[in-house]
């Protein structure tokens, strides 16, 4: 898992509800898009502008979720770039760092909750559910 000097993953759910821009989202997504081969998006059935952007670097997975679509595909240098080019998205319910729920990488790092939630799992081959 890559994490910029000095940053703390414990607090950035504290932190991350205060940022105006999704900078420090960003740093921590480049070095771990850097560190992984594949990436699995989540989106829900009703963010369909998400899934189309997602469609446009992966494929849909039939993991049978009920209330929205997985898209999975290879983290390219075309898919880094569209990633980290992202604003940061209006403030809602959530402040977001990103459009995606969730974005789970190979080398076991997790974006989850719009990107207010960073984690880190196993890494995978495939998918994280397989």
């Amino acid at each position: 898992m890559f994490l910029p000097e000095g940053f703390d993953l414990h607090e950035w759910e504290l932190t991350c509800h205060s940022l105006t821009d999704n900078v420090r989202w960003r740093q921590v997504m480049e070095g771990n898009l850097r560190e992984s081969a594949r990436f699995e998006i989540h989106c829900w059935a009703e963010e369909t502008e998400a899934l189309e952007a997602a469609l446009r670097f992966g494929a849909p997975a039939d993991t049978g979720w009920q209330w929205g679509t997985v898209v999975r595909g290879a983290v390219t240098p075309g898919f880094i770039r569209y990633l980290l080019s992202l604003p940061k998205p209006a403030r809602d319910v959530y402040n977001r760092m990103t459009p995606f729920f969730t974005i789970a990488l190979s080398n076991g790092f997790w974006s989850e909750h719009y990107g207010t939630e960073l984690d880190q799992g196993e890494p995978w081959e495939t998918s994280p559910g397989q």
